[in-house]
């Protein structure tokens, strides 16, 4: 992914902020799940905790859902 952004400087020409498109910051958000609240963060850490036991009874398979 190639991010577009703007870097803003402070009066004495040091960078303080930067601003991205929009559908750039959503889809970061998504891609390292920064929209979830905190109950759906413990569930995708338990459901990747299972994925790397090999614990394949905690899923569903996709045609099933």
């Amino acid at each position: 992914m190639t991010i577009t952004k703007k870097i803003v400087l402070d009066e004495s020409g040091a960078p303080s902020d930067v601003i991205i498109p929009y559908e750039q910051f959503v889809e970061l958000s998504e891609t390292y799940g920064w929209d979830l609240d905190e109950e759906e963060q413990k569930d995708l850490a338990a459901a990747l905790a299972d994925s790397r036991a090999g614990n394949r009874d905690a899923f569903v398979p996709a045609s099933e859902v």
